[in-house]
């Protein structure tokens, strides 16, 4: 049975979530990396993806791999005299250094032009080389016993994820704000199996500078965002008008932004009006250089209290607003104290008695040297 891989980026337990909500039968071949049967157009799909970066189509399972096999695979698959081509492996598997400029002399003694683009840093080419370069990379996947060989379909837009994010008129990165790319998976993922081309309602009851929402329309959604802060608003507001200008695919949808406490949302909308809840709420205090040497578990434990009594609120709030069944996905934080991780237990905990069954989580989504990890949960209406 034909096969096809997604090679995740940075979030890959998020990313095979995401992935499984358009193919529930997905699962994880390695780490990092997921797999489906075959699917019929890749290039559409990564468009909807967040968190995966390429997509390869198997075309053999092999236990040895040699030149002649490289070069054979390259020649059916080029359709021009003229081969720019990389080899990436993912595993254990370790292509030998010889094969790239044998399998080079061997392209040319056909006839062909050859030229290969060589990875840098790592063993697999990135997908911004594969896409600018314009590069037919071969990917091999596996160990020294069983591999998988293919050629890479599609890859990720980056420049068009790059202007999302820095290209509107209202981004901060210093401040810690969620990427776009994780905003299309969170959305993705609590939208689940809904139909798009009915486009479900989608809310972020702390909606900053409108990323999730933005996303939200990108995957087909309504979407409707509030904030307690003023000017996070109308920075949102501006953000959005701005995606609108630039892709009119996004111009039938819907989408208000409003000014809210998040935990008196319900006054702003119809009962049972929203498919799903989105979100990253205030995850505390900003704990800097000289305040993350001197946390301690006292100090974390009375942060984690007040955040407890708004999510709990909150949570409680949403329910009326919520259409059955809808799911809501929420980050919260973890802070590193010492050797552990301080989480809000109590959400977790009581999530029940609110009205919510936990789904899965926490999914970190963090750098490894962050104090406040980003958590996510995912909770289905009951």
């Amino acid at each position: 049975m034909k096969q096809t891989v997604f090679i995740f980026g940075r979030t890959p337990k998020l990313s095979l979530l995401e992935l499984q909500t358009f193919y529930p039968e997905a699962r994880e071949k390695i780490a990092g990396i997921g797999e489906v049967a075959s699917l019929v157009d890749a290039g559409s799909l990564i468009q909807k993806l967040g968190g995966t970066v390429k997509i390869v189509d198997i075309v053999s399972e092999v236990t040895e791999v040699n030149e002649d096999t490289l070069v054979k695979l390259l020649v059916s698959t080029a359709n021009v005299h003229k081969i720019t081509f990389g080899i990436s492996a993912y595993g254990t598997f370790v292509v030998p250094a010889t094969y790239a400029v044998n399998v080079k002399k061997k392209l040319i003694e056909q006839g062909f032009a050859a030229r290969y683009v060589e990875s840098k840093h790592e063993r697999a080419l990135s997908s911004v080389v594969v896409a600018k370069q314009q590069v037919i990379e071969v990917v091999i996947i596996g160990d020294r016993s069983t591999k998988l060989m293919g050629i890479t379909k599609a890859v990720q837009d980056f420049e068009d994820w790059n202007l999302r994010d820095f290209g509107r008129p209202y981004a901060d990165p210093k401040a810690g704000m969620l990427p776009p790319k994780v905003a299309r998976m969170i959305v993705n993922i609590a939208l689940g199996g809904k139909n798009r081309d009915h486009h479900p309602m989608v809310l972020d009851p702390f909606c900053g500078v409108g990323t999730i929402v933005a996303e939200a329309l990108f995957s087909g959604a309504n979407a409707m965002g509030s904030d307690l802060s003023e000017e996070a608003v109308l920075h949102a507001k501006k953000n959005i008008e701005w995606l609108r200008s630039h892709y009119p695919q996004i111009q039938p949808l819907y989408s208000t932004l409003f000014v809210s406490d998040a935990t008196h949302v319900t006054e702003h909308m119809a009962p049972q009006s929203v498919d799903a809840i989105v979100t990253e709420p205030f995850m505390g205090e900003t704990i800097g250089k000289k305040a993350r040497e001197t946390l301690t578990g006292a100090h974390v434990k009375n942060i984690l209290k007040g955040l407890e009594k708004l999510y709990i609120g909150a949570l409680r709030e949403w329910q009326s607003v919520l259409t059955p069944d809808a799911r809501v996905v929420m980050a919260m934080p973890g802070y590193v104290v010492g050797h552990g991780v301080m989480r809000v237990k109590n959400v977790v905990d009581r999530c029940e008695s609110l009205g919510y069954t936990l789904l899965t989580g926490p999914i970190e989504y963090s750098r490894p040297q962050a104090v406040v990890r980003r958590e996510f949960y995912v909770f289905q209406k009951k």
